[in-house]
Order: structure tokens, then C-alpha cells, then sequence
């Protein structure tokens, strides 16, 4: 154009766009046309016209632009505390396509419909239908950066859903197609849990509520229970009420059944029922798992799997054919049982947690299932790992979203 053209965008002839480096999410890559990138890879390939559609809904990467004094997040754009380079000292935004051109003074060479569809949230639907090969993606139908949606917003249609983490999608909720499951925690309650080299997490909203009572490997247990419990509670919508039942035991050398079978509790709720425990006794995981037989069976139903959460430190031996007779009798009742053995203690009194999992896994693994059964494992593992216990077996409804990838200038 003139100089001095009244236009207010720039048009021009585009180019290749030598002088850029890919940024990619988590240290993630990015594949386009058959080609994979990596952070700091060179951006000579591409053209400035053609690469926005070979990455469909997407962010473009810019240095940030708000005083440092003030929050910064908008309509057009996200704040990014990952240290990427170029310039790693500093900050950066990821921001929307259409702030991107209006940004560089140039006209927009997209389509008004790729441009529609660039605005849009790129996190899509985690249902198992859409991630098969050649399936369509079910993305978000909200801006790119929204808020959280409100988890009682249900569509005209009748079919839609909110995701935990707030996307709204147009599709069938996911956490409605897996598998219910009745939930028994056994909770060890005896003379060794008072041991104070594990105690309650810090920062939690109910720290100085269980160290109060408890500071110590009972309250570690407590602790990591209301962690489990609230991480799958954030996952229940209006459209996916709980379908889950919970029961509770404590044991020492006797065992004490504390809950069974609920459905409406919320995680105070719960824990409430825990705090004032003696913690006192003898153990018997012999006990405590005959115990488990019997209320699984009192309160058995076709509609949910049986799962175990064993929480333990340990000190106690354990009769293999107790466990073989939980783990077989669940297949007999027609569906096999998944146990998860939990240690709170040292690592030299692990031994008998390791062997429940072990056996209950080999006997899972080989239950008789149909064509769509997942063969069903159970699994050991210590405390530090029971923050993920809802998101490892429990398949919380949340979205996907590839890593964001963007090309800057170097």
C-alpha cells in the first residue's frame, strides 16, 4: 500500500517465518504436516498465513505486557508462569489469535470462519469415544479464555455437560459411562499408627482440624482420605451426582465397620466420623480383611465393582488364603475386586501390604470378562502417592488439552 494509506491495518505478501522459535507447552512438542517440533526449534518452515490452520484452535505466545504490580488476565489472554526461552528472564502471555494480528498491524489473512473457530477454548472432551483413531474431538464451546462454567448449566438439547475443571461440552458426560464402584476403606487404627513420623499434610483446609486429634500416621491416613474424598467430590456435576458408595472399617486386633454403603456423606461428613478414634491395640489384617468379605458381601450389587483401599503401616502379618478368599469371592459374586494397599509406615514393614495387592492383582487379572472389561489390577504404594489415589483409579471427569505451541519472535 501508499504511504500513508488510510487503511488502518498493513497488508503484505507473507513469507516464511525465519526469525522464530517454537515455544511448547511442559516441554512438550508439537506435530504438524507429519513434522515434529520441539521448543526452540527453528519457525523457517512455516508460513505466517498457513500455520494457524494447521493448528486449529490455538494461543499465540507474546512477552507480557502488565506492570508487574497488577494481576494480569483478560479476555484476549492468559498469564504464563513457565520460563521459556527466548529471553527466559522474561514473562510471557499467551494470548488470542485475534489479539496476535491486531498486535503486528496486519491484516488478518484467515477466514472469518477460521477466525471464529481460532477464538474458541482449545480443551476438549476426555470421553473414550473421541479419542479412537480418526474420531472427532469434542471441544469446549466457550472463548478461549473463559472462566470456569457453572457446574448447573445443562443444554437446551438435553445432551451436555460441564467438565470438573469448567468446559462446557456438547456431548455425552464421560463420567457417566464408567463403571460405579463400591469404595471400602480399611483403616488401620492401632497402637503403631500413634507413631509420629507421618502426620496430617500441610495447607490443607483441614490440617489443624486432624492434627488436633491426631498428629501423627493415623492423621497422615485421615489426611490423605479428605484429599481423596474432595478430589472426587470436585469431579460430581449436576449431570454426574455421586454413583459411587462408601464404606468405612477401622481395625486393630478387632474391627469396627463405621459406614456402610453411603451415598450422600461430603468429605467433612466423613471425616467427622474418624476424628475422635482411639487409636489403641493390637493389629490383624486377618481381621480386619474377614471383616471386608463380609460387608462386601451384605451390601454387594451388580451395578458396582467392588474397590479396597487398605491404609496401613503395616506391622502385621497376613494369611494368603484370606486374601485369595476376598479377592475370589468377589469373581463368584460376578465381578472381581481391585485392592490398593497403602503404607504409612517405614519401608521395612512393607511385606504383607505388598503380598495382599500382589495376590488380589494375579487373581484380578485373570477373572473371566467380556470384550469391553478392562482386566481389573490392584496395586501397592506408599503415602506419598495417596494424593492421586482419586485421579489413578477413579477416572475423574475432567477435559484434555494438547500442549499450546506458538512461534515468537527470536
Amino acid at each position: 500500500m501508499r504511504v500513508g494509506h488510510r487503511q488502518t491495518l498493513h497488508e503484505t505478501a507473507h513469507g516464511s517465518m525465519e526469525n522464530t522459535k517454537w515455544v511448547v507447552e511442559a516441554s512438550s512438542t508439537v506435530e504438524l504436516l507429519g513434522r515434529r517440533f520441539a521448543g526452540r526449534d527453528g519457525g523457517g518452515p512455516q508460513l505466517c498465513n498457513m500455520v494457524c490452520s494447521q493448528l486449529g484452535r490455538h494461543a499465540h505466545i507474546d512477552f507480557c505486557r502488565t506492570d508487574p504490580s497488577h494481576s494480569c488476565q483478560g479476555p484476549d489472554w492468559e498469564h504464563s508462569d513457565e520460563i521459556v526461552y527466548p529471553q527466559p528472564n522474561r514473562t510471557k502471555d499467551w494470548i488470542s489469535h485475534a489479539l496476535y494480528w491486531a498486535r503486528t498491524g496486519f491484516k488478518d489473512p484467515y477466514s472469518r470462519e477460521e477466525q471464529t473457530e481460532f477464538s474458541k477454548c482449545d480443551a476438549h472432551c476426555a470421553g473414550p469415544e473421541h479419542q479412537e483413531a480418526g474420531a472427532q474431538s469434542s471441544y469446549c464451546t466457550l472463548p478461549l479464555f473463559h472462566p470456569p462454567h457453572p457446574q448447573n448449566w445443562s443444554a437446551a438439547s438435553g445432551m451436555g455437560y460441564v467438565s470438573a475443571d469448567g468446559h462446557s461440552f456438547e456431548c455425552a458426560d464421560p463420567a457417566l459411562s464408567r463403571p460405579a464402584y463400591h469404595v471400602i476403606f480399611v483403616l488401620d487404627r492401632s497402637g503403631s499408627m500413634e507413631c509420629r513420623d507421618r502426620t496430617p499434610l500441610f495447607g490443607t483446609p483441614v490440617t489443624s482440624q486432624i492434627t488436633n486429634h491426631h498428629n501423627n500416621r493415623y492423621g497422615a491416613v485421615l489426611s490423605s482420605l479428605f484429599q481423596f474424598w474432595t478430589s472426587r467430590a470436585a469431579g460430581i456435576t449436576t449431570s454426574s451426582s455421586r454413583r459411587d458408595s462408601y464404606s468405612i472399617i477401622l481395625f486393630n486386633h478387632e474391627a469396627q465397620v463405621v459406614l456402610e454403603n453411603d451415598f450422600i456423606s461430603d468429605p467433612n461428613t466423613l471425616l467427622s466420623y474418624l476424628l475422635n478414634t482411639l487409636v489403641h491395640g493390637l493389629t490383624s489384617f486377618d481381621t480386619a480383611l474377614t471383616a471386608t468379605r463380609a460387608l462386601m458381601e451384605s451390601h454387594w450389587s451388580s451395578e458396582r465393582s467392588p474397590v479396597v483401599i487398605f491404609l496401613s503401616d503395616g506391622q502385621d502379618s497376613v494369611s494368603d488364603e484370606v486374601v485369595d478368599d476376598l479377592a475370589r469371592r468377589a469373581i463368584a459374586l460376578g465381578k472381581p475386586l481391585s485392592l490398593h494397599t497403602i503404607s504409612f509406615g517405614t519401608e521395612t514393614n512393607t511385606a504383607s501390604l505388598r503380598s495382599m495387592a500382589r495376590i488380589a492383582d494375579d487373581i484380578g487379572r485373570n477373572a473371566p470378562r467380556d470384550a469391553v472389561t478392562r482386566a481389573v489390577t490392584s496395586t501397592y504404594s506408599n503415602a506419598i502417592s495417596t494424593i492421586q489415589l482419586a485421579e489413578t483409579f477413579l477416572d475423574i471427569a475432567e477435559s484434555l488439552r494438547n500442549p499450546r505451541a506458538s512461534l515468537i519472535r527470536s
